[in-house]
């Protein structure tokens, strides 16, 4: 992806809405329809706004994360919104956006309000008309079009207008059903409707939409952790647990004497260890007992998700190892790769040990709590199994 100016955090972003649209190992690609769509839209109808409504489009759905299946499956349901997860969305993505360098403010409240409807009969507040934000409105609009797009697979937009003709004045405006009109017949279709030429329309909007305002010295710092928080938000008993891995790892490095660059390194890669997961369910991810052959085959995919992910991002492409290969044993008897030893990046065996030890000292469904004593004494009976002995022999300055 193309970026004019901040490059990786465009890219970060994109990659955030990529995960959340993958589904059984398949991309959606409906956050970035929806966000390519509104982009064009705001080109002729608000231009002041386009990249606020890029980045709303981007991550409209972030706050449905913890369902177990996609909206796109739910969204043309009657009586759908009557589940409180969906209702609540928009204000938990909203929230969540909010907190974004940049971008977070301006996007915050257009995310909040794509699923107020025209006619009043949206949610979460029921505005109606002109009290729905114009930008909120397009991604109204783009997301629609998605579904219709989805659920009508093989038609031409003549065809899926027709569909979307039903809901003019109910779901959005007459006004803004004439721009969508306008914009598909001026080739917008045929970039979106296919997904190999949708990722190249993409590529072309994160290359021509204005970059972000930054007030911040670091914004990729800011963003990297508030992704641990969206990270760990995905299931119920991880709340903090990639903020106390990275300050882990980070006292594990100083006592294994690494330089203060490669702390900060090692610190980020460590934040967003568990990216990937945000594509596993959350169903699985909070199962109380033991997962059976598929599901542990889908918590096994997470740290391809989070290489694949990572590798997009022009700065941290060398973290992508060292925060994907730590479910690697010394062993090699981990996964996804079999490697062992020194085959495994340093970062990754500290990140390893590192994860244990939260898993051990925090509550779980699947396991007692530890002391940090008793988890100490577990990754001594493991070190040269699971874990590097050097790593667990630093880990002893924890217990102090």
């Amino acid at each position: 992806m193309a970026c004019p100016a901040n490059r990786s955090f465009c890219e970060l972003i994109g990659a955030l809405a990529t995960v959340l649209d993958i589904e059984e190992g398949r991309k959606l690609y409906h956050a970035w329809r929806v966000a390519v769509v509104a982009e064009k839209l705001a080109q002729m109808l608000v231009p002041e706004e386009r990249t606020a409504i890029f980045y709303a489009g981007l991550l409209h759905d972030l706050g449905a994360m913890g369902l177990d299946d996609h909206l796109v499956h739910r969204a043309l349901i009657p009586g759908h919104e009557n589940d409180r997860e969906v209702r609540e969305h928009p204000d938990k993505g909203s929230k969540l956006v909010a907190l974004l360098p940049g971008v977070g403010a301006a996007a915050a409240p257009l995310i909040r309000d794509h699923h107020e409807y025209w006619d009043g009969s949206g949610y979460p507040q029921g505005k109606k008309g002109p009290e729905i934000p114009l930008g909120a409105q397009i991604i109204t609009i783009s997301d629609f079009f998605d579904l219709y797009l989805r659920h009508l697979p093989g038609n031409s937009w003549d065809k899926i207008a027709q569909k979307m003709q039903k809901e003019v004045n109910k779901k959005y405006s007459a006004d803004l059903s004439q721009a969508l009109s306008e914009v598909m017949a001026h080739g917008l279709f045929e970039q979106v409707a296919d997904d190999a030429e949708l990722e190249k329309a993409m590529d072309e909007t994160m290359g021509t939409v204005p970059a972000p305002e930054f007030n911040e010295k670091d914004p990729m710092s800011k963003t990297i952790r508030l992704f641990a928080q969206i990270i760990d938000a995905k299931h119920a008993y991880t709340g903090g647990h990639s903020q106390r891995v990275a300050a882990f790892a980070v006292s594990l490095g100083k006592e294994l004497g690494l330089e203060p660059a490669e702390l900060q390194r090692l610190e980020a890669a460590a934040l967003l260890h568990d990216f990937g997961k945000i594509a596993v369910p959350r169903a699985i991810l909070d199962k109380p007992g033991p997962l059976n052959d598929v599901e542990m085959a889908r918590v096994r995919e997470h740290p391809g998700y989070t290489q694949m992910l990572l590798q997009k991002i022009t700065s941290l492409k060398d973290l992508a190892p060292i925060a994907a290969l730590h479910h690697e044993r010394y062993d090699g008897r981990g996964y996804p790769k079999g490697l062992k030893n020194g085959q495994i990046p340093l970062g990754a065996r500290i990140i390893a040990v590192a994860d244990a030890l939260d898993a051990m000292t925090s509550a779980r469904p699947y396991q007692p709590r530890r002391t940090l004593v008793e988890a100490y004494r577990v990754l001594q009976k493991e070190a040269g199994k699971q874990f590097d002995p050097e790593v667990v022999d630093a880990a002893r300055t924890l217990l102090a």
